[in-house]
């Protein structure tokens, strides 16, 4: 059964406090400069939002905000949301020299941080900024020319390079990118990297935003519902760089319960999304039986062949000739006469 998304009550800012969402007694920081301030005063908001959601993250944040200052296209408004951190965030963004509208919320997850941001915000376009991650100088400059170019295209996203803690590049990590008409390219690859997309504003909130309930693979199901009724500009440079760390949340992604989440939100697509009307059946058999496979597959090795068992059998049906997933249902199989389940061991007590 469809549930339905509900939209997440107002929180104000935190120079307004109300009801919830903000932390008591904490005053705003970041006050805006007076030319930004007269700008709003007579209407005028900024081109771009940029937005950072951050969660236990100062270690890392200050890096990401020098690499905003940095732009060359200076049109745009910083908006972090602090997802309810206990570390140093907020005296890091009082020391920051530029204007910053920091927001405090209790910890919601990353989707609902970002929706956060998406309601205070009055910009034609919003760019998504992980706080452990860095744009090149021109990443702004070069997204905003490309979509006041092309209006036909809902959000614009660049290449990007993966690197380790200290910036040396990832081998492996790059994925081909895909502009134009996305869905099914999208859906049997996750090529797009948030930090490096620029949207048109109202069109993220049209869609709904963030979906809240998931704590990962919010922006890939974003991306692929904006997907089926837009077109997505490419800029095949690498404008910004993916840090990998151990607090990584993609270090997450191998966890078996997440790399079910991702099958059952892609096979939801697919089948009640809209995404059939974009996407063939074969290309969606193939890709739904690889990740409940890999699913499947995760489960025994974490010793749960019980939840392995019919993710591997879900995977062969979709796909048959798959000799993989039939030689680790087989495993799973043996193993799962080793490890009775907790109800079994109960019974036979």
């Amino acid at each position: 059964m469809k549930t339905s998304r509900q939209e997440p009550a107002p929180v104000q800012d935190p120079a307004h406090p109300a009801q919830g969402g903000v932390a008591p007694n904490l005053p705003a920081v970041g006050v805006a400069a007076p030319g930004a301030l007269a700008a709003r005063s007579l209407g005028k908001a900024p081109a771009v939002s940029v937005i950072i959601p951050t969660y236990n993250r100062a270690h890392l944040l200050g890096e990401a905000l020098d690499s905003v200052a940095a732009q060359t296209f200076r049109d745009y408004e910083i908006i972090v949301v602090d997802d309810g951190s206990n570390d140093q965030t907020r005296e890091l963004i009082a020391r920051r020299p530029e204007p910053i509208r920091y927001v405090w919320q209790h910890n919601q997850g990353v989707a609902e941080a970002r929706n956060h941001a998406l309601r205070l915000t009055h910009s034609e376009f919003v760019a998504f900024l992980d706080s452990d991650d860095l744009w090149e100088p021109t990443f702004l400059a070069r997204a905003v020319e490309r979509l006041r170019s092309h209006p036909d295209e809902a959000l614009v996203y660049t290449d990007f390079v993966s690197t380790d803690a200290v910036g040396t590049a990832l081998r492996g990590h790059r994925k081909k990118p895909h502009g134009g008409e996305v869905t099914a390219e999208l859906f049997a690859s996750t090529f797009i990297h948030t930090s490096a997309v620029v949207a048109r504003a109202h069109l993220v909130r049209d869609a709904g935003g963030f979906d809240g309930r998931l704590t990962h693979n919010e922006d890939y199901d974003l991306w692929l519902r904006l997907s089926l009724r837009n077109r997505f500009g490419l800029i095949d440079e690498p404008l910004c760089r993916r840090r990998c760390h151990p607090s990584s949340l993609s270090r997450d992604g191998c966890q078996p319960e997440t790399l079910l989440t991702k099958a059952r939100l892609l096979d939801h697509f697919y089948r009640e999304g809209g995404g059939r009307e974009r996407i063939s059946a074969k290309l969606a058999r193939r890709r739904l039986s690889k990740l409940y496979y890999s699913a499947g597959k995760r489960f025994l090795k974490d010793h749960r062949p019980h939840e392995a068992l019919p993710l591997l059998r879900k995977a062969i049906e979709l796909d048959p000739a798959r000799p993989r997933p039939r030689f680790w249902h087989l495993l799973a199989g043996i193993a799962a006469l080793w490890h009775r389940a907790p109800g079994q061991v109960q019974a036979a007590r």
